[in-house]
């Protein structure tokens, strides 16, 4: 049995057919309806004109190179309730974004400042993470590993990148407090 579904199925009491000889590549969680679901390969993203493939969270390669079963799954709306999520979020079903042509400014999410590809970056430190094993080193007991959070841990206050972002956007007052309280 494939080790994730088996994961599910001790732990959720998830009935999951396993076809023999079959392979499943990989699970994703539909976090609209609190399922899990088989995908092939490649799935259709929320507003994305059509399916892409499917990278490992933990490794950032494709989910059909090599083992993935431990891996972080993916949340993603299945294709049988994609619509109702678009419909909950106030769009029509079926609506996209364009995708960016070259011509279009690159976004610089989910990249760093020479443009590689992360996974994300530390509220605290601004270190930028290349794979989810370095977010968990680095987030490992109560944050050992960061040096701002292990500098502030007793102050008791907002991650300094965060709060940078806040004051930008325009979201804290003159003391560093929040304008919506």
């Amino acid at each position: 049995m494939h080790a994730r579904a088996e994961w599910l199925l001790e732990v959720t009491g998830l009935y999951v057919l396993i076809l023999k000889g079959k392979y499943m590549p990989h699970l994703h969680a539909c976090d609209f309806a609190g399922h899990y679901w088989e995908c092939q390969g490649t799935a259709t993203r929320l507003f994305a004109p059509e399916p892409s493939v499917c990278m490992c969270l933990n490794h950032g390669v494709p989910m059909e190179d090599g083992d993935h079963s431990e891996c972080s799954i993916e949340l993603l709306s299945c294709p049988e309730h994609r619509a109702d999520q678009m419909r909950a979020m106030g769009y029509e079903p079926g609506y996209t974004e364009e995708p960016r042509t070259a011509e279009s400014e690159p976004s610089s999410m989910f990249t760093d400042e020479d443009g590689k590809h992360i996974v994300g970056f530390c509220l605290w430190c601004n270190k930028d993470f290349y794979s989810m094993d370095e977010v968990e080193v680095h987030n490992a007991n109560h944050m050992a590993n960061c040096p701002v959070s292990q500098e502030l841990k007793d102050e008791h206050c907002m991650p300094p990148v965060l709060q940078a972002m806040f004051e930008r956007a325009g979201l804290l007052d003159d003391e560093g407090n929040d304008k919506k309280k």
